[in-house]
């Protein structure tokens, strides 16, 4: 259910289970790459870890810095063996192009490395999508900490309540409203913490039906 409406200008993004459809390999990638370290994690535990570059996400699973620039190697090197399946989720393209043509400014706020980020952008031709792109790498803090999304804001000009943010985690969420950014969050049809619920713009169950909804609230009427 919608909790408020407002007058949107800027979108911001999330890539991982928001734009294209990675998380089932995400998960995967992670839990078998600490798995002969520790009792392998199950993607829900998975999920509570996600937050930041790849080895921060690696550290929070192992309890510790140990074993993980062997986890941390094991992991990309599933990620690239798997890469040539992702794809982006359907209507993100049209979304983009509807926005931009509608002069929206958009941004990314990614937890991926920046490497590992420019080069899905450039897989899937999106270099020129958004302007800017923080990536997990690019500050000492990390998802839920909002400073990333904050700084997209100010580059804007725009107060956090004129922005939306699309996510499909608990840290995006977190982030979003510790920033003030109204948040529309993507369950994938997952359970949500109760909490966590008062707090979206929206919850809806699917990137589709995401995207239909920043459509009706940042498109409609211009």
């Amino acid at each position: 259910m919608i909790r408020r409406a407002a007058r949107f200008r800027g979108v911001v993004f999330d890539l991982d289970g928001t734009l294209v459809d990675t998380m089932p390999f995400v998960i995967e990638g992670l839990a078998a790459a600490v798995a002969p370290y520790r009792t392998r994690p199950t993607p829900e535990e998975v999920m509570s870890g996600l937050g930041g570059p790849s080895d921060a996400c690696i550290r929070r699973l192992l309890g510790g810095p140990r074993h993980v620039a062997a986890a941390l190697a094991a992991y990309l090197k599933y990620l690239r063996l798997n890469d040539h399946v992702v794809r982006p989720f359907r209507g993100a393209r049209t979304l983009f192009k509807q926005l931009r043509a509608a002069s929206i400014p958009v941004g990314l706020w990614t937890g991926r490395e920046r490497g590992s980020a420019l080069e899905r952008l450039r897989a899937l031709s999106w270099e020129r999508c958004f302007d800017p792109v923080v990536c997990g790498d690019d500050l000492s803090s990390h998802k839920p900490h909002p400073e990333g999304l904050l700084n997209i804001v100010r580059s804007w000009r725009l107060a956090p309540s004129q922005v939306i943010l699309v996510g499909d985690s608990d840290q995006d969420l977190e982030g979003g409203c510790a920033a003030g950014v109204p948040t529309v969050l993507i369950d994938h049809g997952r359970q949500i913490a109760p909490e966590l619920l008062k707090h979206p713009l929206a919850a809806v169950p699917t990137p589709t039906a995401a995207y239909a909804l920043v459509r009706k609230l940042v498109l409609a009427g211009r």
